[in-house]
C-alpha cells in the first residue's frame, strides 16, 4: 500500500465527518431553504442574467464573450470554494447543496456583468472597468448579498475582494481582447 494504514485510517475518518456533515447541509436545505423567497430569488438571478444577456449581447461577439464567462466562472468558483474551504466566509440559501460556491453570483452575474463591461464602451480603458468591476463586487454585491442573508464573511472584509475582483477583471479582458480573436463587434463599428 502506497499510503501507510495509520494515515489512509485518519482520511477516512475524516472523510466520514465530511460525508455525515454534508448530509446534515442537504437535509437543512431541503427542509428550509428549497422553496424559500431566498432559493427562489437565487433561482431568479440565475436564470435573469443570461436571458438578459442572450436579449442585449453583441450577437458576432458571443463566441468570445463567452470564453470570457467561462474564464470568469472558473476563477470564481475556485476561488470561492477555497474561500470557502478555508472558512473565510459562508452561504445560505444556496440553489443547489452540492457546490461550496454561490450560483447565481459565480456563475451568473460576475460572468454576465463582466460580458456586459467588455461590450459598453469598448474603448474605455480595461484599467478603469477593473476599477469599476471591483467597487461594484466588493461593496455593493457582496454588501447586498450579505445584507439579504446569503453570504456571511466570517475571517473577511470586502477591502480583501477588492483587488481581487480588480485582478480577475483584468486577466479575462486581456483575454477576451486579445488579438487572437476577431475584433468584437460594437455598434460604434457599424
Amino acid at each position: 500500500m502506497i499510503i501507510p494504514e495509520e494515515v489512509a485510517a485518519k482520511i477516512d475518518a475524516v472523510y466520514k465527518k465530511l460525508a455525515h456533515a454534508n448530509d446534515k447541509d442537504r437535509q437543512i436545505w431541503f427542509e428550509y431553504e428549497l422553496l424559500s423567497w431566498q432559493w427562489c430569488l437565487s433561482v431568479l438571478l440565475s436564470i435573469l442574467p443570461w436571458l438578459l444577456w442572450w436579449k442585449f449581447r453583441k450577437k458576432e461577439s458571443s463566441n468570445r464573450l463567452l470564453s470570457g464567462a467561462f474564464y470568469i466562472i472558473s476563477v470564481s468558483m475556485l476561488l470561492d470554494s477555497f474561500g470557502a474551504d478555508l472558512g473565510l466566509w459562508d452561504y445560505r440559501y444556496e440553489v443547489v447543496p452540492f457546490l461550496p460556491s454561490f450560483i447565481p453570483w459565480d456563475l451568473c452575474l460576475l460572468p454576465v456583468i463582466f460580458m456586459f463591461f467588455l461590450q459598453i464602451k469598448p474603448k474605455m480603458s480595461p484599467v478603469l472597468k477593473a476599477v469599476l468591476f471591483s467597487i461594484m463586487g466588493a461593496f455593493i454585491g457582496e454588501p447586498i448579498f450579505q445584507w439579504l442573508g446569503y453570504y456571511k464573511p466570517i475571517n473577511w472584509n470586502p477591502i480583501y475582494s477588492l483587488p481581487i475582483y480588480f485582478l480577475v477583471y483584468l486577466i479575462g479582458s486581456f483575454l477576451v481582447m486579445g488579438k487572437h480573436f476577431e475584433e468584437l463587434k460594437t455598434e460604434e463599428a457599424k
